[in-house]
Order: C-alpha cells, then structure tokens, then sequence
C-alpha cells in the first residue's frame, strides 16, 4: 500500500520534476529555455538591428546598466573573484541575469589571464547585457520552482522562436511577430533577475528590491516598476507624490508611438530603465552613457528629503535629523545593500563660523571617517564576521535602509561653547554606488569613487548663553 502511495506520489510530481530539471540546466540559476530547439547566438538579433524601427526604446536603452551589465568592470571583476572561490558556481549564477544569451547558448568562458582576477568572454549578441532581445524573448517564469518559491537568480523561461512579447495586445509589426504578454506589464518580470539569493547560505536574500517594493505602499497601490523606471523622472516624481500608476496621471504627456509607422498609443515607455548608479556608464565612455548618467543623479536629487529639530535642554542640546524616503518605490538604498551608502554629513557651527560638531565629511582618501551614519545592511559570514563578497554572506547583523515613504531618524548630541547665541546646522544625505575601497581592490586603474548629494538643509538656530 505504501509502494503503491509512493509511486502515484512520484508520477504526479513528475511534470514538475521534469521542469525543475529542464530549469537546472543552467544551475545555480534558474534560468530555462522553452521548446525543443537548441538554442544558438544567431537565433537572436543585434541590438542595433531594433533601432530602425523603435529608435525612442534604443535610444535609451543603449548606455543604460542593462546595455552594459556585461562589461560592467566592477561586475566583471567580482565575478571573476566569484568564479576562482565558488569552483566555477558563479559562471551561471551571475551569468543567467548579466548575459541570458550568453548563458543559454554556453558561450560564456572564463580567462584567468584577463584582467585582475581573471575575467569573463562571450561572443556577438551576448555581449549586450540585458538586451531587446533578452526581454522580449521572455515567455515565462520559474518562480515557482525555485528553492524559495519566488523570483529570483534569474528565474526566467526564455525562448528562441523569433516571437517577440510585449504589453500590448494589437501589435502587429512588419519585421517579426509579436504576442502579447501581461508578465512584461508587471513587477514580477523584474523580480527575476532583482531578487539574488546566495545558494550555499541558506537562499539568504543578497538582494531584495522586489520584496522591497512588495511590502510597499506602491504594491498596494498597484504602481509597477515600469511605472517609475521606464518613464522620464518628472512623471515618477508625479507617480509618488499622487500614488499612482503612470497611465492614471492626468496630461501625463507619455504617448505616441511604439514603432515607427505603428498606431499612436496612450502611453509609451522609455527604455533607460534609470536607478542610481551614475558611475561606470561614464567611467566606460559607452555612447549615452554622460545622459544615462544624468538621469541617475537628478533621480538621486528627488528621492530623499530631510528635516532637523533641535530637542534636550541649553546644556544638552540634540540634533535631531530625520531622512523621509519620499519617492522610492523600495528601500533606500537598494540593490545590493552591504554594497550601496546613503549616509549623513552634518556640520554645525557657532555665530563666529567655528565648528562645533562634523560628522561624516569625505576624508581626503574618499573614505567615510569613523561614526558617520550610514543607512546600509551589514552583511556577515557563517562566523558573523564582516563580509563583503557576495558568495560569502550568510546574513545581516544589521540593517539599516530606509523603507518606501518611511523615514528614520538619527540624534546629535553636542555642546554649545558659552557666549553662543545662534548657530547653524548643515545636514546632507549623499549616495555613492559602493566605497573607494571596493573601487581599489576591484579595478586595475586608480578612479576616484563620485557621491551624489541627494538633499541638503541649512537652517540656524537661536541658542541660550550658557554660563
């Protein structure tokens, strides 16, 4: 009777056995592929074959983080550090998101004679990163079927027939064949490749912008990250500040058209697919990269506000300063967040100009002094030591971002000098994509990490004469 229990048991899980085997073929990742045909380079088109046709979408994809996700230098180096620690683990794992084509057709190969730890090749179209064809040759994802049961590690079904999907369900292009696909219309689709999970730790959560914005005020409200990332950063301000999806804005001045000589449509999207980092588009010199760039500082600049209180008593005064993270659809920072720094620079000076308290300024070797607050996770190994390699990190000792439309606050003690009557407060919240450090030990030439200065406030303060 048991045998019998067992093998009903074994053959109606088979469906699903055989699916997470298919999936595996790319492991640790769970990226797939869709049908029988094996998949080859050429099956696939150039980037550059799509912008006669949909320019606006080129435009601003070529130069955005997706364009170069492969040759990203600072990527490239960590993968390879990854690579020569994980026995070749983190050729697949890294490889599903940065290079889906790469990683299908097997063309990816490592060279440890290429570049500071070593570095990785691939060929043709694999080359683009997260390209046109990537996206819109999604038909599904294996969330399900993950060990977490939900996206993540490139949790993606990819196919190789030439369909092209997308949001719209009238499309009827000259140059391929279309389908419509509400997947592309969703977080979810983003959710594949935005939510990293370390295999050997348990599937701790190295990234979680998906779960992130999930537990948010915009998932409730049912604004997508489409509804932010893939529109000029004057309407995703509008998206937060009114709560709702793009298409809802009134005027929001988005339409035209999705292709040359195709219907004028309500709303169209950009393709620039904007976040905060405005380092490497630059440091590469890839074409748009300046404008890419940009965009990522001026969203940087309406992110976050501040506020600051003075509380305690003329003898112990505090300064309170609170960060409002006001227009974020997920924490701040997000993305890898051991790696990313939000952190505070206050300074406050007497009425005759001199310093009474300064609290993380840059020092002169770019490195945050001692005591600056930092909105940051700490990440720690098996052991709770310090870690900063992904593959190495079992969990948070300490987290410290700030959620969608929360806020946290952080107090100053200080003491005035006697004779003060006022005084005044400088408070700055900068961003930088990760610390010199990290740009020391993982890039061959010197460069000079850049921090954007997201919000500042200046304000004075009458004080009491203390005797």
């Amino acid at each position: 009777m048991k045998k019998t229990y067992l093998a009903l048991v074994l053959i109606g899980a088979m469906p699903l056995l055989a699916h997470a085997e298919k999936e595996m073929a790319f492991a640790p990742s769970y990226l797939s592929m869709e049908g029988e045909k094996q998949p080859e380079l050429k099956q696939w088109r150039d980037a550059k074959s799509c912008k006669g046709c949909h320019p606006r979408q080129w435009q601003g994809w070529q130069g955005s983080m997706h364009s170069i996700a492969f040759i990203d230098p600072v990527f490239q180096a960590e993968w390879a550090m990854g690579e020569k620690e994980t026995n070749g683990a983190a050729k697949n794992l890294c490889g599903g998101c940065h290079t889906v084509l790469g990683t299908v057709t097997q063309t990816v190969e490592f060279k440890s004679e290429s570049g500071k730890f070593g570095g990785f090749t691939t060929q043709a179209i694999a080359n683009q990163g997260v390209s046109c064809e990537v996206c819109h040759s999604v038909v599904d994802t294996n969330a399900t079927h993950t060990a977490t049961a939900e996206h993540g590690n490139a949790s993606l079904v990819i196919a190789n027939d030439k369909i092209k999907r997308g949001p719209f369900d009238d499309a009827k292009p000259r140059g391929h064949k279309a389908e419509y696909s509400e997947l592309h219309t969703k977080s979810e689709f983003c959710a594949n490749c935005h939510n990293v999970f370390n295999p050997v730790h348990d599937n701790f959560a190295l990234e979680h912008t998906y779960e992130e914005w999930k537990k948010s005020p915009y998932a409730a409200a049912d604004i997508q990250c489409q509804d932010c990332h893939m529109v000029p950063v004057e309407t995703a301000v509008r998206v937060a500040d009114e709560m709702l999806p793009a298409k809802q804005l009134k005027e929001h001045g988005l339409g035209g058209k999705a292709a040359l000589g195709g219907k004028t449509r309500g709303l169209v999207h950009d393709h620039g697919f904007v976040g905060g980092n405005a380092v490497i588009a630059p440091l590469l010199g890839v074409e748009n990269g300046q404008a890419h760039a940009d965009e990522a500082i001026k969203r940087l600049k309406t992110a976050a506000a501040l506020e600051t209180k003075v509380s305690g008593t003329s003898t112990a005064p505090v300064l309170e300063v609170t960060v409002f993270n006001r227009r974020a659809g997920h924490d701040l920072p997000t993305s890898l967040t051991f790696i990313r720094q939000i952190w505070l620079e206050v300074i406050i000076r007497d009425n005759a100009g001199k310093e009474i308290l300064r609290s993380g300024s840059l020092t002169a070797d770019n490195a945050l002094p001692e005591g600056t607050v930092i909105f940051q996770d700490t990440a720690v190994d098996v052991h709770g030591k310090p870690e900063h390699k992904p593959w190495r990190v079992a969990s948070f000792s300490v987290q410290n971002t700030i959620p969608a439309k929360g806020s946290k606050t952080v107090k100053y003690p200080f003491t005035l000098p006697a004779g003060t009557t006022d005084y005044s407060v400088e408070t700055k919240l900068h961003y930088r994509s990760f610390d010199q450090s990290v740009a020391d030990l993982l890039l061959e030439d010197k460069v000079i990490v850049p921090s954007v200065e997201m919000a500042n406030l200046s304000q004075t303060y009458q004080g009491v004469t203390l005797k």
